[in-house]
């Protein structure tokens, strides 16, 4: 009877052992289970669904509660430039739980079977617009989505509230979604009456923008250094003290392509205060000017220059400074030139020796009453009269370029960018790149051209370089990313 003993009784009888050296065991550690797994922790860590959310990301940095986490959770920013710098997201963070705090403790729901007035809203809601009842299986669903709704617009009233202490004058849209005349009347009652009072009393909770935030708000908003400059010339003590907060406030406005403007406003202001301010800060508007791509090389005033030069000479004399500056650079030297620009010039008095001498010989008796008369003519301060000093004429600040530079195109020249086009691109960088729709209409009209198909020629002008479309409709507006407008200039 054939046995059923299998060919090999040992599985590793097959394996023929020829190395002559002896049997060594491999022995398996106890730990070896647990080491193993302990080396992938870092590669093998379950993935987190809920990492983006607003509530997981901010939970240690706004010290947030369970509930407060929760509560962020539900939010979602409509991404814009303001919102996604990280300081003011996290002011508007911070005011929307202020504001529900406040809706939460001081808002009581008519109705006291509902804990709170956005739950007594959200019912409303859901009853007046869906008409489901509490049994119904979409309930609990659509509450929950009615409440989220609620919650993202309170954020975007929180982030105008923001945006107005921040000095931003353009504010996003905040129509309610429901447009049911009932919803709103509730709403508009219960929620939005009581946050046109709360917010701007609660505003000087709102931090102020830190240096780094500021230069960011200030190289998108380029016209948002106007604020704090009539702040400062509110303020106006002394020449010294208004120069160093003109210069902190243009650190601020580093990358603000305005900023030239900045000092050249502050030069129009120091003319009735201080003389050689006024006309150091004018040559730091120069600096900046130069610095731009395209010189504009703006002059003061007429009334301005008359203020600032009683006589034609310092008139002419403040034309050399210039022109030297704009020749060689050299800020500090122009500086210096200026703060002397006012001193009064000694009469120069060229004295013939020979004839002196010929004179004494002739006239000894006079030689002393010679002396006297010259002694009294080094000192003599020469005198301008009224006529002279005061010129009826205007005076008109002509400065001489002793290097002329041949003017190119701000923007690249693969571009082909026709003059209409680029005038539109220069309106839109006056205009902080956000131009309201009604004004560009009326611009456009001005030209005799189509307004849209203006914005697709450009478009199409620069998508090569960008590959992506440079002008944008945003609510009531047509915005160009300040990033993508940076690819277009030339920079040689």
């Amino acid at each position: 009877m054939p046995s059923n003993t299998p060919f090999f009784a040992n599985e590793d009888d097959f394996i023929i052992d020829v190395s002559g050296n002896s049997s060594i065991p491999i022995h398996f550690g106890e730990n070896m289970s647990e080491a193993a797994p302990a080396a992938n922790t870092t590669t093998n860590q379950p993935h987190d669904p809920d990492s983006w959310k607003i509530g997981k990301k901010y939970t240690r940095k706004l010290n947030l509660t369970n509930e407060q986490a929760t509560l962020l959770d539900k939010l979602s920013f409509a991404g814009n430039v303001f919102n996604e710098i990280e300081y003011c997201r996290i002011q508007i963070l911070k005011q929307f739980l202020r504001v529900i705090e406040y809706l939460y403790t001081e808002c009581i729901p008519v109705n006291k079977s509902y804990p709170t007035v956005i739950d007594e809203l959200s019912e409303i809601i859901v009853c007046l617009k869906y008409n489901y009842r509490k049994e119904s299986l979409n309930y609990t669903y659509t509450f929950q989505s009615v409440q989220a709704e609620i919650f993202n617009h309170i954020l975007k009233l929180c982030e105008n509230n923001v945006r107005e202490v921040y000095g931003i004058k353009r504010k996003i849209n905040t129509d309610f979604t429901y447009n049911h005349p009932d919803i709103l009347h509730q709403y508009n009652r219960k929620i939005v009456s009581r946050l046109e009072v709360f917010l701007p009393e609660n505003q000087p909770y709102i931090l102020d923008a830190d240096a780094r935030t500021n230069i960011i708000l200030n190289e998108n908003n380029t016209n948002r250094w106007k604020i704090k400059f009539d702040i400062i010339k509110e303020d106006y003590t002394n020449p010294l003290a208004f120069e160093r907060e003109i210069f902190r406030l243009a650190d601020v406005n580093v990358k603000n392509p305005s900023v030239d403007a900045l000092f050249f406003e502050a030069s129009k202001f120091m003319a009735d205060h201080d003389k050689i301010c006024s006309l150091r800060l004018y040559l730091h508007y120069l600096d900046k000017d130069l610095q731009s791509p395209k010189f504009d090389n703006k002059p003061l005033a007429k009334n301005i220059q008359k203020s600032l030069f009683t006589t034609q000479e310092q008139l002419h004399d403040f034309e050399r400074i210039l022109s030297s500056f704009i020749a060689d650079r050299n800020l500090a030297a122009a500086i210096e030139m200026v703060s002397h620009l006012y001193e009064p010039k000694r009469k120069k008095i060229v004295i013939n020796r020979e004839a002196i001498e010929n004179v004494q010989r002739q006239h000894s008796g006079t030689v002393e009453l010679l002396g006297q008369y010259l002694n009294d003519s080094e000192d003599e301060t020469p005198s301008v009269k009224a006529e002279e000093a005061v010129n009826t004429n205007e005076l008109t600040i002509n400065i001489t370029q002793h290097h002329p530079e041949t003017q190119e195109s701000k923007y690249l020249d693969e571009l082909n960018l026709s003059a209409i086009q680029k005038e539109i691109l220069d309106l839109f960088e006056k205009q902080s790149f956000s131009f309201p729709q009604s004004e560009f209409e009326t611009f456009i009209k001005g030209k005799n051209l189509f307004m849209g198909s203006t914005i697709d020629s450009i478009n199409d002008s620069c998508f090569e370089i960008l590959d992506d479309i440079l002008i944008e409709e945003e609510d009531e507006y047509f915005i160009i990313n300040t990033d993508y407008y940076k690819k277009l200039l030339n920079n040689d």
